[in-house]
């Protein structure tokens, strides 16, 4: 007894078989042959770069605790500028986080704009 709630895949599936086709010529396109000092060959004898190791580093990474919000800050900071390159939680995030906290303790909106214009 069939319930013809079951699905039955066909017997025979045809696959399309996907052919890339030739590259068409270059247009005006010109045979070069180099002398054997002006082509250039791999290097055979040469090791793999590992140029990771070898550099210094160009950023630091640093975790604070901001002793008003008492939030985690971490920054990623460029060695050579000493500018911070990216911060989470953003800057203005944690201007906006120390307005509405001086709201909630009953500040006017200008004290509480003077309390969140501070430097991080």
């Amino acid at each position: 007894m069939d319930t013809a709630l079951t699905s039955k895949p066909p017997a025979a599936v045809a696959h399309a078989a996907f052919v890339r086709p030739d590259a068409l010529p270059v247009r005006e396109a010109v045979a070069t042959e180099l002398a054997a000092p002006k082509a250039v060959t791999a290097a055979t004898d040469a090791a793999p770069a590992n140029t990771a190791s070898k550099q210094p580093q160009a950023y630091t990474r640093e975790i604070t605790i901001d002793p008003q919000s008492r939030e985690v800050i971490f920054r990623v900071i460029d060695v050579r500028s000493r500018q911070v390159v990216r911060q989470v939680p953003d800057q203005a995030l944690l201007r906006m986080r120390a307005y509405t906290r001086a709201l909630d303790d009953g500040k006017t909106p200008t004290e509480a704009l003077n309390m969140a214009d501070r430097r991080a």
